[in-house]
C-alpha cells in the first residue's frame, strides 16, 4: 500500500483563527427520498436489461435479496423492503447487489470552511434519509467523520504539517491522528467532550435515530485547523485496513464485504508541491492515491463511490478563485484527477448556497455503486 504523509498530533484552539459557534441550527431535512425512488428504480431496470443483453441473466444469482434496515414507504403509509424495479423481460424484481455501506467524509477544517459545513449539516439527513427508501437492501449504514489534520498549528518552515507541541500533549492518541475519526466537537478540541455516538465507538450508525445529531456534532470540525489540509492523506489513513483492526483508531469500521463511500468536502487544492517548498499536503499523486483507495478494498475499484464538494472554475461557474475573505474556492486539478479514476463518481461545487442537489445526483451514484457491487 502506498504510504500517504501523516501528521502526528492535533492540538487545542488557535485563538487568531475564527470558530464555528458553538450553538449549531439542525437543518430541515429535505424530502428527497419519494421522488429519487423512482429514479433509482430506472437505474435499476436499465442495469437489468444491460444483464440480459449481455447474457449473464442465468445461473446462481450473486444479488441478495435480504430485507434491510431501510424500507420504501408508499403514499398509503404502508412499507415495503423490496424494490419496485424490475427486469423487463421476466418480471422479476432486480435487487441491488450490496447491503452494507461504509460512509467517510472527509472535512476540511481550515479557517475559510464554517459556511460549507453547516451546509453539509443540513444536507446529510436529507439524503441519509432519501437512501432509506432508494436503497432498501441496505442492512448496516456506518459512517465515520475526518478533518484534514492531525494538529491545527503549523509546525516548522521545514516540516509545517508537524504541529506537535513538544510537551504537554499525547501526540500518539487517536484525537491528534490523521485519519482517525472524530468523535468529539469542533475536531477534538476538548478531549473530555463527546459527540456520544450511539455505536459506543468511533464511528455513527446511519439508520440510528440519533444519527442527525451525532452527524452535527462530528461533521462542525471548526475552522482552527492547519492551513496545510491533507485531504487525501487523512482519507487514505481512514480506509488503511490497519486502522479498523482491534484496537485502532477506527476499529471495526472497513468491511470487506461493504461498498466504501466517500464524500471530500475543501475549497483547496491537495498539493504538497505549492511554493514555497515544502508546503506540506499529501504525498504522493493522484494515480498513487487512487492505488492506494483500491488497495483498501482488494483491489475492486467497483466498490468504491467517490463524491467531492470541491472548487475550480471554470468548471464550476459559481466559484470564483479563493479570495483572502475565504470565499471562492482554489483549482483543484489533482483532485479532479484522483475522482475520475473511479468508475463510480461525482463532483459538485463547494461554493453552492446549498448542497440538497448535489446529494440527489450523489444518491443516483450510490446507487449505481451498489448495483455494479463485486461481493
Amino acid at each position: 500500500m502506498t504510504t500517504m504523509s501523516s501528521r502526528p498530533a492535533r492540538g487545542h484552539d488557535d485563538a487568531n483563527r475564527s470558530r464555528v459557534p458553538a450553538t449549531r441550527r439542525r437543518g430541515t431535512a429535505p424530502r428527497l427520498a419519494p421522488l429519487l425512488a423512482p429514479v433509482v428504480g430506472a437505474l435499476l431496470l436499465q442495469a437489468a436489461c444491460k444483464d440480459d443483453a449481455a447474457g449473464t441473466g442465468g445461473g446462481e444469482d450473486s444479488s441478495t435479496t435480504l430485507d434491510g434496515i431501510f424500507s420504501v414507504s408508499g403514499q398509503d403509509g404502508t412499507s415495503s423492503s423490496t424494490t419496485d424495479a424490475a427486469d423487463s423481460s421476466t418480471g422479476e424484481p432486480t435487487q441491488l447487489n450490496c447491503d452494507k455501506i461504509d460512509f467517510v467524509f472527509v472535512i476540511d477544517n481550515s479557517s475559510s470552511m464554517a459556511d460549507e459545513q453547516q451546509n453539509l449539516v443540513d444536507s446529510v439527513p436529507g439524503f441519509v434519509d432519501a437512501m432509506r427508501t432508494a436503497l432498501p437492501t441496505v442492512k448496516s449504514f456506518r459512517v465515520g467523520v475526518v478533518d484534514t489534520d492531525s494538529y491545527p498549528a503549523l509546525g516548522t518552515v521545514d516540516d509545517p504539517t508537524n504541529g506537535c507541541p513538544a510537551e504537554g500533549v499525547d501526540c500518539s492518541a487517536c484525537d491528534y491522528t490523521l485519519g482517525a475519526f472524530v468523535t468529539k466537537p469542533l475536531s477534538n478540541a476538548d478531549p473530555a467532550s463527546s459527540c456520544n455516538f450511539s455505536t459506543g465507538g468511533s464511528y455513527m450508525d446511519g439508520a440510528a435515530e440519533t444519527f442527525p445529531d451525532e452527524f452535527a456534532c462530528a461533521a462542525i470540525v471548526g475552522t482552527d485547523g492547519n492551513p496545510v489540509e491533507q485531504q487525501i492523506g487523512a482519507l487514505t489513513a481512514a480506509v488503511d485496513p490497519a486502522n479498523a483492526a482491534e484496537g485502532a483508531c477506527n476499529a471495526g469500521f472497513m468491511r470487506d464485504d461493504a461498498l466504501l463511500v466517500f464524500l471530500l468536502i475543501s475549497d483547496e487544492e491537495d498539493d504538497h508541491t505549492d511554493a514555497p517548498a515544502p508546503q506540506g499536503g499529501s504525498l504522493g499523486e493522484p494515480d498513487e492515491w487512487f492505488a492506494t483507495m483500491v488497495d483498501a478494498k482488494a483491489g475492486k475499484s467497483s466498490n468504491i463511490v467517490a463524491l467531492g464538494l470541491i472548487g475550480g472554475s471554470p468548471r464550476f461557474e459559481d466559484c470564483a478563485a479563493l479570495s483572502a475573505d475565504g470565499k471562492g474556492a482554489e483549482q483543484t486539478s489533482r483532485l479532479e484527477q484522483f475522482f475520475d479514476s473511479f468508475e463510480t463518481h461525482f463532483e459538485g461545487s463547494v461554493c453552492a448556497a446549498g448542497y440538497d442537489a448535489f446529494f440527489d445526483d450523489a444518491l443516483k451514484k450510490v446507487a449505481e455503486g451498489c448495483m455494479n457491487f463485486i461481493p
